[in-house]
């Protein structure tokens, strides 16, 4: 969650290995990744990741996004490998 700030328990993905199809979560309710830049230390880590290009429509059917990681004072400081994001019927994504 982008409100999840400063935390004292730092989460970091660098060592997973992301494999197959994602839905988000927060106490049971799907949400969606952040399309716009996220402030330092939200999310519950230092460098928060967000979707750059936003999200698709349903229409659009599986589209390649980058992700970007805010550190520094710059909004695309680390990036990742592009990402597969799908808008699925019953409003909701799979990245």
């Amino acid at each position: 969650s982008t409100n999840n700030q400063h935390s004292s328990q730092i989460m970091c993905d660098t060592w997973i290995s992301w494999n197959g199809w994602y839905r988000l979560f927060i106490q049971g309710q799907s949400v969606q990744m952040p399309d716009i830049c996220v402030n330092e230390y939200s999310c519950g880590t230092h460098a928060p990741l967000w979707l750059n290009g936003g999200h698709p429509t349903v229409e659009d059917g599986v589209v390649t996004r980058d992700v970007c990681g805010h550190w520094s004072n710059n909004c695309c400081y680390f990036q990742s490998n592009p990402i597969k994001v799908k808008a699925c019927p019953g409003d909701y994504y799979v990245y």
